[in-house]
C-alpha cells in the first residue's frame, strides 16, 4: 500500500469518517486533489482496507466555457476506466449568484453542495467526501483572520460535518486533512495518473489564491518558523474548544429556546443574558443555523467579530433594539426575547370568511380558528371568561355576521375589555408585549361590519363579552396548525 493512502486511511480510523458497507460519494473535479482522493479510496477499497462502493460525482459550473467541458468529460472517463457510477450536473452559478445576492463563489459553493447531498440521498449514500487538504486548511485560517474573526472562526475546516441543514443525516467528509498539496501531486505522478488544471487557480483577483502564491510564500520566508502544519493545529485546537462550547450550550438550550419557526428563532432574553459572552454568541450562531434550516435557506451568513460582539450585546438592550446583519438577516430585542430572523418579510394572510359554525386554516401564518355556536345557557358569563387566550366566547346577538379573519391594517382601533372607548390596535399590542415579529402575524377575528371582535391570543372586544344569563354564545378557539 502505498504510504499516503496509508496515511489517508489513518486518518480516516483516527476521526471515524468512513465505516464498511458505506457507500461513498466522492467530489471529483478533475483536479489533482479531488483525482487523488479518488484514487486513495479507490486503492483502500480494492485492498479491502475499507470495504466501500465509491460513486463519483462532478458540477460543472459554467464557468470557464470549453475547460469546464473538458474537465466534466475527463471525470466522465476516469469513472468509466475505473469501472465506477457517476452522475453529472451543469448548474448556471452566475444567475444564482444574481438572484441569492451572493458572490460567484458562495454561490458556486452553496449549488456544488446541494447537488452533491442530492446525489449522496439519491443512491444512498451516508457520507460525501472531498478532496480538502492541509494547505485548504491553513489558506482558511490566514483568509478568516485576515477577515477579522473570532476564536470559533478558527476552526475553518473539521473532519466531518452535515453537508447541509436541510440533510442533516449525510455528513462531508474530509479525509485529505492531514496530507499537503504537493503530496497529492506526487502520489498522481508515481501513478501515471493525469488530472485536470484549473487556470482560476491561478487569478491574483481572488483573495484565497493571492493567500496561497503571495502572502504564505512570503511567510515562510521571513518566518523560518512559520509552517503549514501550525495552522493547521491551530485548526485542531479551535475545533477541540468549539466542541467543548457546544457542549455547554447544549445544557442550556432548553431554557433558552422559546421557538423555532420559519420567519425566526426566539431566544429567552433573561436566559440569554445570564450566559457568558462566549456563550451568547454560541447561541446566536445556533439560532441562525436553525432559522436557516427552517426557513429553506442553504447557509447560515458569515458574521465577523462586530457582528457577534452586537449580538452578545443584545440581551441588555432596550427593547425594540434591531441589528442588521450580513444576508439580509436580522437580529431584534423583543418583550422578553432575542429574535433572530432571516431575509424577507412575514407571510401576509389572505383574509377570508370564518364559518359559523365550522373551521378555517391560516396556512400562511400557520392557524387554526374553529367556532360553535353554544345553546341558551351553556355558558354562564362567569364562565365566558375563559383562563384561555386560545379559547374564547362571544355573545351571538352582538355578532354582526359573517365573522372574517385577517391580519393587522394601518389604522385599526380596538376596544379591549373593561375599555370605555377604542384604542389604536399597535397601542394595544404594545401594552400587551407582543413582540414586533408576531404583530403581523396574529389573526383578528372581525364581524361583518369590519369591528374587531378578537385579537387572537390576547383578548375579544370589551362590546361581545357576555354579560347576561340564558345568552346564546358562539365559542372560538384557535390552534397551530400541525
Amino acid at each position: 500500500m502505498h504510504h499516503l493512502v496509508r496515511a489517508v486511511l489513518q486518518f480516516i480510523r483516527r476521526h471515524d469518517l468512513l465505516k464498511d458497507g458505506d457507500t461513498v460519494v466522492a467530489a471529483v473535479s478533475g483536479g489533482p486533489d479531488s483525482v487523488a482522493l479518488a484514487r486513495a479510496l479507490i486503492q483502500l477499497s480494492r485492498e479491502r482496507a475499507l470495504r466501500t462502493s465509491l460513486h463519483v460525482a462532478h458540477m460543472n459550473h459554467g464557468l470557464r466555457g470549453p475547460q469546464a467541458d473538458q474537465d466534466e468529460q475527463f471525470c466522465r472517463t476516469f469513472a468509466a476506466d475505473h469501472c465506477l457510477p457517476i452522475t453529472v450536473e451543469k448548474s448556471n452559478v452566475l444567475a444564482a449568484a444574481r438572484e441569492r445576492r451572493r458572490s460567484v463563489e458562495e454561490a458556486a459553493r452553496q449549488l456544488r453542495y446541494d447537488f452533491l447531498g442530492r446525489v449522496a440521498e439519491s443512491v444512498g449514500a451516508r457520507v460525501v467526501a472531498t478532496g480538502h487538504h492541509a494547505d485548504d486548511v491553513a489558506e482558511t485560517v490566514l483568509l478568516r483572520l485576515l477577515r477579522g474573526t473570532a476564536v470559533h472562526g478558527l476552526a475553518a475546516m473539521a473532519p466531518s460535518r452535515p453537508i447541509g441543514p436541510q440533510r442533516p443525516r449525510v455528513l462531508l467528509v474530509r479525509p485529505l486533512l492531514g496530507i499537503r498539496h504537493q503530496e497529492l501531486v506526487e502520489f498522481l505522478e508515481e501513478l501515471g495518473q493525469p488530472y485536470c488544471a484549473d487556470s482560476s487557480n491561478l487569478q491574483l483577483d481572488h483573495t484565497r489564491n493571492r493567500i496561497r502564491h503571495e502572502l504564505i510564500p512570503v511567510l515562510r520566508r521571513l518566518f523560518p518558523t512559520f509552517s503549514t502544519e501550525s495552522l493547521c493545529n491551530l485548526n485542531e485546537a479551535a475545533h477541540e474548544s468549539a466542541a467543548l462550547l457546544a457542549d455547554l450550550l447544549a445544557r442550556h438550550w432548553p431554557a433558552l429556546c422559546r421557538a423555532v419557526r420559519a420567519d425566526g428563532v426566539l431566544l429567552d432574553a433573561e436566559a440569554l443574558a445570564a450566559l457568558p459572552v462566549a456563550l451568547r454568541k454560541a447561541a446566536a450562531q445556533q439560532a441562525l443555523r436553525l432559522s436557516c434550516a427552517a426557513s429553506g435557506r442553504p447557509g447560515a451568513p458569515a458574521l465577523r467579530r462586530q457582528h457577534y460582539a452586537a449580538l452578545a450585546a443584545l440581551p441588555e438592550a432596550p427593547v425594540g433594539t434591531q441589528l442588521s446583519l450580513p444576508a439580509g438577516f436580522m437580529a431584534r430585542r423583543d418583550h422578553g426575547l432575542v429574535v433572530l430572523c432571516p431575509p424577507g418579510p412575514p407571510a401576509a394572510m389572505v383574509p377570508r370568511e370564518l364559518p359559523v359554525p365550522g373551521t378555517v386554516d391560516l396556512e400562511e401564518i400557520g392557524w387554526r380558528l374553529s367556532s360553535y355556536v353554544l345553546p341558551k345557557g351553556a355558558v354562564t358569563p362567569e364562565a365566558a371568561r375563559s383562563p384561555s387566550p386560545w379559547r374564547v366566547h362571544l355573545d351571538l346577538s352582538a355578532v354582526t355576521r359573517p365573522l372574517f379573519v385577517r391580519n393587522r391594517r394601518p389604522g385599526d382601533r380596538f376596544r379591549p375589555l373593561g375599555a370605555p372607548v377604542p384604542v389604536r390596535l399597535k397601542k394595544f399590542l404594545i401594552s400587551r408585549r407582543v413582540p414586533l415579529h408576531d404583530r403581523d402575524r396574529i389573526p383578528l377575528v372581525t364581524t361583518a361590519t369590519g369591528e374587531i371582535a378578537w385579537v387572537v391570543g390576547c383578548e375579544i372586544a370589551d362590546s361581545f363579552r357576555v354579560t347576561a344569563e340564558g345568552r346564546r354564545v358562539i365559542r372560538l378557539e384557535a390552534a397551530r396548525l400541525g
